[in-house]
């Protein structure tokens, strides 16, 4: 039997069943192990395409103007049980997803130019939390709901976990968050290649997942990423294996499958974009101080978060290393008071949660804009901080 029937839905009384009924008759089993069926190409407005409306687009202009890769993409993010509607405004609007995903490879490779996953990949065991954090997303977020798409056929829910995997984990968090570390830590430290590590991890995995979708992006991509040694000889990105399940990124040793590290941050990742709001411009109770010109960035603020829980500040204090990298402040302190106090701000969904933002302590560094006490305590280098020291 063949392995997929592919045709539109006025074939449900024509190939699929004149092929049938003979495979039947014959066999005794059907002529095939799956059938697809799928809606008709229509225009922006719903109407089918004639010659005579005007309204057909050619695939081969599409490629022309667009690229091969977008006209597959409309293919693939389009939900064939209805009708597939294509127009300019539809392929300008995947040309933008297109180059969110196009735009997080080029970052991530631009981070690995000196990368070398076969000397330089750190152990999970060293990995910063939040590290950890995105490889879990990485498992559970892409590579689960990705597999179950592909395997059903439903190649509009491939490319949506793709699209908001990079727009969001990625994007919105993650690379935003370790921009510092790559950009200002020392070369070959362990912070460093932490995140290396994890970006590494991460395209790895995501250029095999959009290969079938994105074919020409994917080669493109995998020519000009680092490769572990056993996959070095390996031509082209079509010919790799699929990304296996890793169970160390997601978690399955654990014992209570609500402790793993997206339930553990959950609640400082929901924070992150409150903390960010805080401190931006547009932040009134910061106006007067910005006015001063005390702060301009979320490098010039210093964060205090202000709980009247216990076990809230334990959970806090027990991540304070790594708040400043998550809120992109220079400064992060962690107070137990009972009133939360006039002057600090609440949040929408944490009623034992209150921030003040203040003028960080010491003075710029002038190499990672971080602000810092140590600024200035080195005569041969006065200007910078005693971590780019």
């Amino acid at each position: 039997p063949c392995a997929l029937y592919l045709e539109g839905s006025d074939q449900h009384r024509g190939w699929f069943q004149s092929s049938l009924i003979p495979s039947m008759c014959i066999d005794g089993k059907p002529p095939f192990k799956n059938v697809l069926t799928h809606g008709f190409v229509v225009d922006g407005l719903g109407r089918k395409m004639s010659k005579s409306l005007g309204n057909v687009i050619s695939p081969q202009d599409i490629i022309q103007d667009y690229g091969a890769d977008i006209l597959r993409l409309w293919v693939a993010s389009s939900d064939y049980n209805e009708d597939i509607r294509i127009s300019p405004e539809i392929l300008s609007r995947l040309s933008e997803a297109y180059r969110k995903i196009r735009n997080t490879a080029r970052f991530i490779l631009s981070n690995l130019y000196d990368f070398n996953p076969d000397t330089d990949k750190v152990s999970y065991e060293n990995l910063r939390k939040i590290d950890k954090w995105i490889l879990f997303g990485l498992e559970r977020l892409l590579l689960e709901p990705v597999n179950k798409a592909y395997d059903s056929f439903e190649f509009y829910k491939a490319y949506q976990a793709i699209y908001e995997f990079c727009n969001m984990e990625l994007s919105t968090f993650y690379l935003d968050m370790v921009k510092g570390r790559l950009y200002t830590y020392a070369a070959n430290s362990i912070e460093r290649r932490a995140a290396q590590t994890a970006i590494y991890e991460i395209l790895n995995v995501i250029v095999r997942l959009m290969a079938p979708i994105l074919v020409f992006t994917a080669e493109e991509i995998w020519q000009n990423m680092p490769k572990e040694k056993q996959d070095s000889s390996v031509a082209s990105v079509h010919l790799l294996e699929w990304p296996q399940r890793n169970p160390i990124f997601s978690q399955d040793g654990l014992v209570a499958k609500d402790q793993d590290i997206f339930m553990e941050l959950k609640t400082i990742i929901a924070l992150a974009p409150e903390v960010v709001d805080l401190v931006s411009m547009t932040n009134e109770k910061l106006e007067e101080i910005r006015g001063k010109g005390e702060i301009g960035s979320s490098f010039d603020a210093k964060i205090n978060l202000l709980t009247n829980n216990e076990e809230r500040y334990k959970f806090l204090e027990s991540l304070k290393g790594d708040l400043s990298e998550i809120f992109k402040v220079s400064q992060v302190e962690i107070t137990k008071q009972n009133k939360l106090g006039p002057n600090a701000s609440t949040f929408t969904n944490f009623s034992d949660i209150a921030i003040l933002a203040l003028k960080a302590d010491g003075a710029k560094c002038m190499r990672c804009w971080n602000y810092d006490v140590s600024v200035g305590k080195f005569n041969a280098h006065p200007l910078i901080c005693k971590r780019c020291m």
